[in-house]
């Protein structure tokens, strides 16, 4: 058996030492960068993907949202002096002006002094724009349809229409009440019931039972 000195021991030793570390160098170490490389292509490959996610939830939520405010829409007719008459849709809470400008605008002869402008519409409204009168003549036309005037065809009071002046022709119904009605429905829009008459400052059940049967909101 070959005995070695203690010098040629140290160069063996050595000698492995350095094979070791060559291997090591050589196919471990790019072994592990090379894997850490891929890991870090992975995690930039997946943050697209997450950030996609986000966004994708935050379009719905705005889409939700969208369609919660979508603006509610009524039918209206308009006749009369205008240019184009027929059926329109229009947004909840327009008022007259808003569907005559949709029916192109009021002729040159239509009487807008009769027609209240500014009043609110509601669905399936009929709206008449009168002509003006040859000579002075008077006539009974006022922009709205029989069943739309102050007075109904049953001769009710139409609450919903009604001018001060026919307001104050109902038992306990003043100045002051009726302006307070004509002032609800500027503020809120028509009555929808009978009953909504209690929400108008001053009248209370004993006079809404006193005019019941002589008022109407149709």
């Amino acid at each position: 058996m070959l005995k070695l000195t203690p010098k040629e021991q140290k160069l063996v030793l050595l000698l492995g030492c350095l094979l070791i570390l060559g291997f090591v160098l050589r196919f471990v170490l790019p072994e592990q960068e090379s894997l850490q490389i891929t890991r870090g292509s992975e995690e930039v490959e997946e943050a697209p993907s997450l950030s996609g996610n986000l966004y994708g939830e935050e379009t719905d939520q705005g889409n939700f949202s969208s369609e919660a405010t979508k603006t509610k829409t009524i039918e209206v007719h308009v006749a009369g002096a205008v240019a184009r008459a027929g059926v329109y849709l229009l947004e909840e809470g327009s008022r007259v002006y808003q569907a005559v400008e949709k029916a192109g605008g009021a002729l040159e002869d239509a009487d807008l002094e009769r027609v209240n402008l500014a009043q609110p519409l509601y669905d399936g409204q009929q709206i008449i724009i009168p002509r003006q009168l040859q000579g002075g003549a008077s006539g009974d036309e006022t922009g709205l349809n029989p069943s739309e005037s102050g007075s109904s065809q049953s001769g009710k009071i139409n609450i919903n229409l009604a001018t001060q002046s026919q307001l104050e022709t109902l038992p306990g119904i003043g100045s002051v009440k009726a302006r307070g009605i004509i002032k609800y429905r500027e503020e809120n829009g028509y009555f929808s019931s009978i009953e909504d008459l209690l929400k108008v400052s001053g009248i209370g059940e004993k006079t809404l039972e006193g005019i019941r049967e002589l008022i109407t909101i149709y």
